[in-house]
């Protein structure tokens, strides 16, 4: 679907590459940290994204955000790279537990 969607932008030339959002940022986070990986936080909260278009369907976003497990709730910040999967985004790299 998404292809179909790229064509209609191309030829009708529209810019139709919409950022990923704070909240498909978290999800694909979420995503990834279900798997099991002992490098995800599991109360890692996102709170801002700022994104830039890195190339066809991938973004690098800077990210800030917290640890629910931290009692003082510092913020932290990362880079991360997100890549448009299906209908969703996946998270490339970034936001993983130092």
């Amino acid at each position: 679907m998404w292809k179909a969607v790229k064509w209609f932008c191309t030829v009708l030339a529209l810019s139709c590459n919409s950022s990923p959002d704070l909240a498909a940022i978290q999800t694909a986070y979420e995503r990834e940290a279900s798997a099991g990986s002992p490098l995800h936080d599991k109360g890692l909260q996102v709170l801002q994204a700022r994104c830039h278009d890195d190339s066809a369907d991938k973004f690098l976003c800077e990210v800030t955000f917290i640890s629910k497990g931290d009692p003082s709730e510092r913020l932290y910040f990362d880079i991360v790279a997100v890549a448009r999967a299906g209908d969703g985004w996946e998270l490339k790299s970034g936001l993983c537990k130092r």
